[in-house]
């Protein structure tokens, strides 16, 4: 079996020039151990050519993603697993009242107020999306797509329209996925997790009859028109199904999907380039995959977790044998005090250190990973400290400001923290 190595913190900078070949995981290095040094208004942790900076330290509760307006502003939007959404000032100043509140589920640690994104013309339109598990009549068991209309953009306070764009239905507990991303060609990515229970459960998640198991891709432009086989809102869709979305036009099939073949998308990003990074959380293994154009949208799930079949048969030949996306990067669950991936963002910021690699962190072990593709397609991946004890669901997002730095949220302590 071959998989990708996992290089300490240390070895960051060889990562810069090129890659190498991936090696066998029997010579794997447990992540090194990170440390945090206590400052009188932030706790900081160093690697080479990196520093993270705690600028929250109380004041948020369980967070789950970070997102920018990119108004000029400055400002950064927190979301709260219960509903809130919180403000940070150009400074990084907490802002004492919630920007917009609402009663989302929250029965399971994995239900809430799981996503937020900004229209990219939201300086102009004031417009911004959540996505959250549904506690209303008629939204409970599953995933619900709002948009707000902000009446002032520049406002500390949401004053404006709360409409209901798109509802997923089937989800009661955990494995819902949640998050939400404009990409570059200006349409809105939602990720859905295939749902409680055991793989064998989840046949749903490779089919393209439903939208479990999914990332979906919607056009929120006004006046946007396309395929009308939608299967979020039957019938009264509020949104629009791009003609070139796989599926689109087709009888019996759910034209928003974009990918399918996942189990929980909890954290996904698409990049300048339209390439979707998705780090899935698995049951046995965890895993990052990047999927481009002309690429199989079938990412294998349930038929293989990583490039193992499922139920194992030892064997690590899955993507090859169904014909799918295998991943990029995997490793198994339980093992180095990590369990759960947080799919992450390939780094644009000023910093050299990690200019175009791919960051993203595990939620127990709560490293910081970072990683290059190598010239075999696999993730090189160094491990870099966090500033975050280990602990179970503790990084839970990243998200980038206006200058293209990245933010990332602890959801145990809530904390907010940003990379320099």
């Amino acid at each position: 079996m071959r998989t990708t190595r996992l290089l300490p913190f240390f070895a960051l900078t060889a990562l810069l020039p090129a890659c190498v070949e991936s090696a066998s995981s029997e010579g794997a290095r447990p992540p090194t151990p990170w440390t945090t040094v206590a400052a009188t208004t932030q706790s900081t942790a160093r690697a080479p050519g990196v520093r993270v900076e705690q600028v929250i330290h109380e004041g948020i509760v369980s967070p789950t993603a970070i997102a920018s307006p990119r108004d000029g502003s400055g400002r950064m939007f927190v979301i709260e697993r219960q509903g809130g959404i919180r403000v940070l000032d150009r400074d990084g100043k907490l802002l004492p009242e919630p920007y917009y509140s609402r009663d989302v589920a929250t029965a399971d640690v994995e239900q809430g107020l799981l996503g937020l994104a900004f229209d990219p013309a939201f300086r102009d339109n004031g417009r911004l999306y959540i996505a959250y598990s549904g506690a209303a009549q008629g939204e409970r068991h599953g995933l619900v797509l709002r948009r707000l209309q902000a009446r002032d953009p520049s406002a500390n306070r949401f004053d404006g329209k709360d409409e209901l764009v798109m509802r997923v239905e089937g989800l009661v507990a955990n494995h819902n996925g949640g998050h939400i991303a404009f990409g570059p060609d200006g349409m809105l990515y939602w990720s859905v997790g295939a749902g409680t229970g055991e793989p064998r459960d989840h046949a749903h998640a490779a089919a393209t009859d439903n939208l479990l198991g999914k990332i979906l891709r919607i056009d929120m432009r006004d006046g946007a028109a396309g395929a009308k086989n939608a299967c979020g809102l039957k019938g009264r869709a509020a949104y629009a199904i791009p003609a070139d979305n796989p599926v689109a036009g087709r009888r019996g099939e759910c034209g928003e999907i974009w990918l399918h073949g996942l189990r929980n998308p909890w954290r996904f990003s698409v990049g300048t380039d339209g390439a979707v990074w998705v780090g899935d959380v698995g049951k046995d293994r965890e895993e990052v995959s990047v999927w481009r154009d002309g690429a199989a949208r079938d990412l294998g799930f349930p038929d293989c977790q990583g490039s193992h079949d499922y139920p194992s048969t030892g064997a690590s030949d899955c993507p090859a044998r169904t014909g799918t996306t295998g991943p990029v990067f995997e490793y198994a669950g339980r093992e180095q005090g990590r369990c759960a991936v947080t799919g992450g963002i390939v780094y644009r910021g000023p910093n050299v250190a990690l200019k175009g690699a791919y960051v993203f962190s595990d939620s127990c072990s709560s490293e910081l990973l970072v990683g290059r593709l190598s010239s075999t397609g696999k993730l090189q991946v160094a491990s870099l400290p966090s500033g975050v004890a280990p602990g179970y669901g503790t990084i839970a997002s990243f998200g980038e400001d206006e200058d293209n730095e990245l933010w990332f949220v602890n959801h145990l302590n809530g904390g907010v923290y940003r990379l320099r």
